[in-house]
């Protein structure tokens, strides 16, 4: 995890610190049981991690707790989440942001699950070699940040960055063209924008067709195909 990252983590906590634990949280009898409110009591914050915090994490807001209950525990679920560790997927977390109605939390609130998800989505950007639709699309949804989203994804050819470019393209562009007919969320502007961003970049398949063609044959045929969606959409 690299020291932005670590930063707006350690920022999470400091902010919402205000928001303590209650001794006793109300949760739907059907939906949670004693065992579950014992887990989420069982350890400090920093220490509690899946099997403790991942039913919480599901039912929070809707039928266990409330909105300064979530906020108590909000630092640790995005942090478990950033490597998967919650067993729950991320657009199961933003849902509960805008539940929570996190648009009309203070700023420094704001501030802090923005910059936390942008550096997040930078983490992926180093680490992962695949497109993550449910992260770009969820923290965009959370946001409305595309351009800085768009920003942090720098598509060079010798790095992740390019392999997830590649990715997108392959299994997710030709959705997209037609997703702002689908999704009344999305932005008509920031669809252009991205579809803009997108084209912009397809230079670097052509280039990194070349780079990878001894080197990585079966990378080589994939930046092919994704030249060839690109070229026939």
């Amino acid at each position: 995890m690299n020291e932005s990252l670590k930063k707006s983590i350690e920022n999470l906590y400091s902010v919402f610190s205000k928001y303590e634990i209650r001794s006793f949280i109300e949760g739907c009898p059907c939906c949670v049981s004693d065992r579950d409110k014992e887990k989420i009591h069982s350890k400090e914050l920093r220490e509690l991690e899946e099997e403790d915090l991942s039913r919480y994490a599901f039912k929070a807001i809707t039928t266990w707790g409330n909105v300064d209950d979530f906020k108590h525990f909000l630092p640790r679920i995005l942090e478990l989440c950033i490597d998967q560790n919650l067993g729950i997927q991320p657009f199961g977390i933003f849902g509960k942001l805008k539940y929570g109605k996190w648009e009309v939390w203070d700023d420094t609130e704001k501030e802090a699950v923005t910059t936390f998800l942008l550096e997040w989505w930078k983490y992926f950007l180093e680490n992962r070699t695949f497109f993550d639709d449910d992260l770009f699309f969820g923290i965009y949804n959370v946001t409305g940040e595309m351009e800085k989203l768009l920003d942090c994804w720098k598509v060079e050819i010798v790095q992740n960055s390019f392999m997830i470019y590649v990715d997108f393209i392959r299994y997710y562009y030709q959705d997209f063209v037609n997703e702002n007919k689908q999704n009344k969320n999305f932005d008509e502007s920031d669809h252009e924008k991205f579809l803009k961003w997108i084209k912009e970049n397809s230079k670097s398949l052509e280039e990194g067709f070349y780079y990878f063609e001894k080197s990585d044959e079966r990378f080589a045929r994939e930046i092919s195909d994704a030249l060839y969606i690109l070229e026939h959409s």
